[in-house]
């Protein structure tokens, strides 16, 4: 016993000396390098990233403006995600100078820094990231300022009246009278949905398609030190009309509908809302690398992708079946209620603006479908105020029969009750035979 207790104490002492020094996690290897960082314009939405050095070819779509920002910042390689990240709280550091666009060995665009700012809203009916440049970067600067300033007036108002309105209920009840319900108490100010990234400075570009290549001249006429890249601008192949389905049973999960080959297959009594968007079908490769340009996937560049992008708010979505138009739905928008009770649930119901107590906002914008077993099959599409059938906008739907769980338990269980039955019985075959065969 004692021997086998000797090494156990032994390393618990050696756990139980103080440490030589402080124990530190190990931390990565920075090196000052030039980045592009990069805000990508997509139909409805901007998507921030940076390019490192380590990537030698930006990509940007075509015909829209998006902004190249030179900047000087620590890089460090993070093994978790296999990529590298920029400590940009440490360093960050614009660069000076102009902008050339190289194509064919010649420069066809020479582009100054300028003013920008992005703004963007929250929730599923606020407005998508809009980029401002130059003097309307400027304008909708001073908007947001005196928006900003707008609110926090009303905000100090609200707290003035409430405060005003407390102490009348307080002195009220102080003389033995009931606060007159006639006074009623002041209403908060709704919420300032609206936010902004601050006034930056880049490079606006906006190409047609093509491969080009970019450069940082700095004011002493010099080429910034790994500020040469290759450039892919691309376009869309093809558009058409995607939807998002949202779920009545699970509206925070919704599915994207943007292949022309996909289709909504659900149960009967089973309620979907559908938000129509155009969808445009890119080449996968080069999408992937315009919201990561570290992206080290699939490089075969043969595969193409559909991605959302503006949503579509008007038209008629008609359900057809046999060639026939059988119902017509409006685009209505909609509240999600909160349900009380133990259990966490909610209830969708139609925004009415004449009742804003019931239904004080909208949640999202729709299309309210509901599948019924008397139509297994059938399609929908979406009908312009033009009267004109959208390009890509028809999807199947199926309605798939409900199956009870004692069907789905027998077909399982039958075929190997059989398979046992007939086991039991060549065993029993096989053991006649052989008490045959002894009794002769």
């Amino acid at each position: 016993m004692r021997r086998r207790a000797l090494p156990l104490l032994l390393l618990l002492a050696l756990l139980a000396l103080p440490a030589r020094g402080p124990a530190r996690a190990q931390s990565p290897d920075q090196v000052e390098a030039f980045v592009y960082g990069i805000n990508a314009t997509i139909p409805g939405a901007v998507i921030g990233t940076f390019a490192p050095p380590s990537v030698d070819t930006l990509y940007l779509l075509a015909d829209l403006t998006s902004i190249l920002s030179p900047r000087r910042t620590l890089v460090y390689y993070w093994p978790i995600t296999n990529e590298y990240r920029a400590a940009w709280s440490q360093l960050n550091e614009q660069v000076e100078g102009t902008l050339e666009v190289v194509r064919g060995g010649q420069v066809v665009a020479t582009v100054a820094q300028t003013d920008y700012t992005i703004h963007f809203s929250s929730g599923q009916t606020g407005a998508r990231p809009q980029l401002y440049v130059g003097s309307e970067a400027l304008e909708a600067d001073a908007a947001f300022q005196a928006a900003q300033r707008g609110y926090r007036q009303a905000v100090q108002a609200y707290e003035e009246a409430r405060a005003r309105w407390l102490e009348s209920a307080r002195e009220a009840q102080a003389r033995g009278e009931t606060p007159s319900q006639s006074i009623a108490a002041p209403e908060p100010p709704p919420p300032l949905n609206l936010f902004s990234t601050g006034m930056n400075r880049g490079y606006p570009l906006s190409l047609p398609a093509g491969r080009y290549a970019v450069r940082t001249r700095l004011p002493d006429g010099s080429i910034a030190p790994e500020s040469e890249r290759d450039l892919i601008v691309f376009g869309a192949r093809r558009s058409a009309v995607g939807y998002e389905v949202v779920p009545e049973t699970r509206w925070t999960f919704p599915e994207q509908l943007n292949d022309l080959s996909d289709l909504i297959l659900a149960e009967p009594g089973t309620v979907v809302y559908l938000k129509p968007q155009i969808v445009r079908e890119y080449p996968d490769l080069a999408y992937q690398r315009l919201q990561d340009p570290q992206y080290a996937g699939d490089t075969s560049g043969a595969e193409w992708t559909w991605v959302g992008g503006e949503r579509i708010d008007e038209g008629v979505l008609e359900v057809v079946r046999a060639d026939q138009v059988i119902d017509r739905l409006a685009l209505q928008p909609y509240f999600v209620r909160q349900t009380a009770g133990r259990e966490l649930g909610y209830e969708i119901l139609p925004y009415d603006p004449a009742t804003p107590n019931l239904t004080p906002r909208v949640d999202f914008v729709g299309y309210r479908l509901e599948l019924a077993p008397d139509r297994p099959a059938f399609a929908v599409r979406l009908r312009s105020p033009e009267q004109d059938i959208m390009v890509g906008s028809i999807r199947q739907i199926r309605v798939a029969p409900s199956v009870r769980l004692p069907l789905l338990l027998a077909a399982a269980v039958i075929p190997l009750a059989l398979g046992a039955g007939i086991l039991t019985w060549r065993r029993r075959q096989t053991g006649s035979a052989a008490s045959s065969q002894l009794v002769a």
